[in-house]
């Protein structure tokens, strides 16, 4: 008769079946069989990627998207801020004109005589010391001055220094300090107003228009318009 004992230690061989190594040794085609599916390595490496943080037990999330592209800058955006910021000027305001007056243009020449991408005649550059007018900086530098002396000249009416960037100072105070009655004048000043877009800080007084005389806005004013002779007729 067999013993009890050598019985249960057979029973238990029988159940229990042999680690990974032991049955390995004992099959060498085990080897072989116990090697992760090529799914099973795919899914390790996943959970092995740094680009997968634990935050907290039980909860895997991914890395945050990279950032969006940067929105398209507008041209000649460096200069422009500096040189306003140099005049006191809100830059968006500059870029309003500028995108009005001459198309970011810096070689551009009216049927007048200005020039550049303010669009500054010589006599009116001569008294802010600029002679190069196609020169970027220094047209800018002469354009934001003589913008930020009309706004003083006027109270802060953003609506009135336009007109006189347009038509003239003398004109506007001809016509008591409105808007003159001009058709190119008239389409110009809400175009660059609606153009401009002020930094929050800003605090840019809204434009009031002369009793009874609604603005002139039926045409739109666009850009480079006063470079074109046929177009500065038309309208006229």
């Amino acid at each position: 008769m067999v013993p009890r004992r050598l019985l249960s230690l057979l029973a238990i061989c029988v159940v229990w079946p042999p680690g990974q190594a032991a049955a390995q040794a004992l099959d060498p085609a085990a080897a072989t069989l116990a090697q992760p599916e090529p799914a099973a390595r795919a899914a390790e490496a996943y959970q092995r990627d740094p680009a997968y943080r634990l935050l907290f037990p039980g909860v895997c999330v991914a890395a945050p998207d990279p950032p969006p592209a940067p929105l398209p800058v507008a041209p000649y955006a460096q200069q422009i801020d500096s040189a306003a910021r140099a005049a006191g000027v809100d830059p968006a305001l500059v870029h309003a004109l500028v995108a009005v007056e001459s198309a970011y243009r810096p070689a551009a020449v009216s049927p007048k005589g200005a020039v550049g991408l303010m669009q500054l005649l010589p006599a009116t550059a001569e008294r802010y010391g600029v002679t190069n007018l196609t020169d970027v900086p220094e047209n800018l530098k002469a354009g934001t001055r003589h913008l930020r002396n009309l706004i003083d000249a006027f109270g802060d009416r953003l609506d009135l220094a336009l007109a006189a960037y347009n038509a003239g100072e003398g004109a506007v105070r001809r016509h008591r300090n409105a808007v003159p009655p001009y058709r190119e004048t008239r389409q110009y000043v809400p175009a660059v107003l609606q153009r401009y877009r002020p930094a929050p800080s800003v605090a840019v007084p809204p434009p009031a228009q002369p009793p009874g005389k609604p603005a002139a806005n039926a045409h739109e004013y666009l850009p480079g318009t006063r470079l074109d002779p046929a177009a500065v007729a038309a309208a006229r």
